[in-house]
């Protein structure tokens, strides 16, 4: 494992040196294929306000991923799971290969896994869960969200940040039932971390959970869904039709979880107005257009970065629709800037946003520009080269690249990137295509298996967090 920003000043301009080379040469010929524009060969070492630690080569593997990124004050753990970076499956996890099920449940034990590493991982930058001010985690079945909540409240005591757990159909690991990425600020005074407990809030301050939390400028809301009494129940033995003179259920759920976020933020000191960015998850892709004309009405005149994502299941079989949310705080010495960059309008749901020192992207699609989905035409063809996802994380890059110039930075800052993609052997081809532009460069991902994509034929989408200070 590597701290890239420690490397002695020699080898990291070889390091850069080679990359750039193995970059340029790997990239120039397929686009010239596409008739595309060659990609800039982008410098991917780390600048030196962002520290990176890597699993060079990830169980075994010719993947550099960059499972903890420090970038300015902030500290982003991405896609921990219940395996060991160099060795994979762990007796810790796995148990005693004779008797698996003998001590604590697999579960649990998978759980603590992950919050010891992490624990001693933000120890290493100075910091503690103390000030982690959100949480993303995904999880295969309903009862590792059981366990993980157990291991979850030993480790962390009393604060547990803004969080979000959705049913998913994979994790990056076979034997993965859980995924977990975080992000926490530094133990300084200025970035103290306190709790938003709304009188009306379904989770209060004695039970440790915080709908949302304030740091310095931002606010970082959990996610949430709607209000219990918008819920119907999905069995309707009456007949089809015979609520059909009530909203569409996702377009009531919608404004219900819009409306029940407003007290949260109002105690928070802020608005939809502020918000940075918006994670969206979804039960099926065909109620996304209902979704996004409510949420468009109640924030198209200040739009978010808006990523859309289906979810396979949600803390009840009723719910359609949960939302988490990073806002700035009203009267924020930062302010929110919409970027504005040359990408096919289809490729995503709404512009990217920077605000300060970062640049948060919407999710986006391999769409080109004529507004078909990349990688079709041949992707079938040469499926031992994993082409389809191939061709579709190198127009996602495409995209990523114009927003990241378009706000002033580059893609040697990226210290998140969240991949969506409909089959786990789908990820060789996005690594590859990383690899192709940017060599051994870290790479700072969390990847979880989702059911179907929006676009017809898209089988991986992405949304990027920048440092841009």
């Amino acid at each position: 494992m590597t701290d890239w920003d420690r490397l002695p000043g020699l080898e990291r301009r070889a390091f850069l040196g080679a990359v750039a080379s193995a970059g340029v040469a790997s990239v120039l010929a397929p686009h010239a294929a596409l008739g595309q524009p060659s990609a800039p060969a982008a410098p991917p070492a780390p600048r030196a306000a962002i520290t990176v630690r890597t699993a060079e080569h990830l169980v075994g593997s010719a993947v550099n991923h960059a499972y903890a990124v420090k970038a300015g004050p902030f500290v982003f753990l991405n896609g921990h799971e219940g395996y060991d970076f160099a060795a994979g499956v762990t007796p810790a996890v796995a148990g005693a290969p004779g008797f698996p099920e003998y001590g604590k449940p697999g579960l649990r034990r998978e759980a603590d896994f992950i919050l010891e590493r992490m624990g001693k991982i933000l120890t290493s930058f100075g910091t503690d869960f103390a000030h982690c001010v959100r949480l993303d985690q995904y999880y295969t079945d309903a009862n590792a969200v059981r366990a993980y909540h157990l291991a979850r409240f030993a480790a962390l005591g009393k604060y547990i940040p803004p969080s979000t757990s959705m049913i998913t159909e994979r994790c990056f690991g076979a034997k993965s039932t859980m995924t977990t990425s975080l992000i926490a600020v530094p133990a300084e005074p200025q970035w103290e971390v306190k709790g938003v407990y709304p009188k009306d809030a379904a989770f209060f301050a004695y039970s440790g959970y915080a709908p949302a939390v304030v740091a310095n400028d931002f606010v970082f809301a959990a996610g949430a869904g709607p209000e219990a009494k918008d819920v119907l129940s999905t069995d309707r033995p009456e007949g089809p039709h015979y609520l059909w003179s009530t909203e569409l259920p996702i377009r009531r759920q919608a404004e219900s979880a819009l409306r029940k976020i407003e007290s949260t933020l109002n105690a928070a000191g802020t608005s939809l107005a502020n918000c940075l960015k918006a994670q969206v998850h979804i039960a099926g892709e065909e109620n996304f257009p209902d979704f996004l004309d409510v949420w468009n009405g109640h924030v198209g005149a200040a739009p978010a970065a808006l990523t859309v994502t289906p979810a396979k299941a949600f803390s009840a079989a009723e719910i359609m629709v949960s939302i988490n949310y990073i806002l700035l705080r009203e009267g924020a010495a930062r302010r929110k800037e919409i970027v504005r960059a040359d990408i096919p309008q289809m490729a995503s749901y709404s512009p990217a946003v920077r605000a300060g020192e970062f640049v948060f992207s919407p999710g986006l699609l391999p769409i080109t520009r004529d507004g078909t989905v990349a990688g079709l035409l041949q992707g079938d063809h040469f499926e031992g080269l994993c082409l389809r996802s191939q061709l579709q994380a190198n127009t996602i890059y495409d995209h990523a690249e114009a927003i990241a110039n378009a706000a002033g930075t580059d893609m040697r800052n990226v210290v998140r990137i969240d991949y969506w993609v409909n089959d786990i052997r789908e990820f060789p081809g996005v690594a590859l295509a990383w690899a192709g532009r940017y060599g051994n460069a870290p790479h700072p991902f969390a990847c979880v298996v989702t059911p179907k994509l929006p676009a017809p034929g898209a089988t991986v989408m992405a949304a990027f967090w920048f440092y841009a200070g």
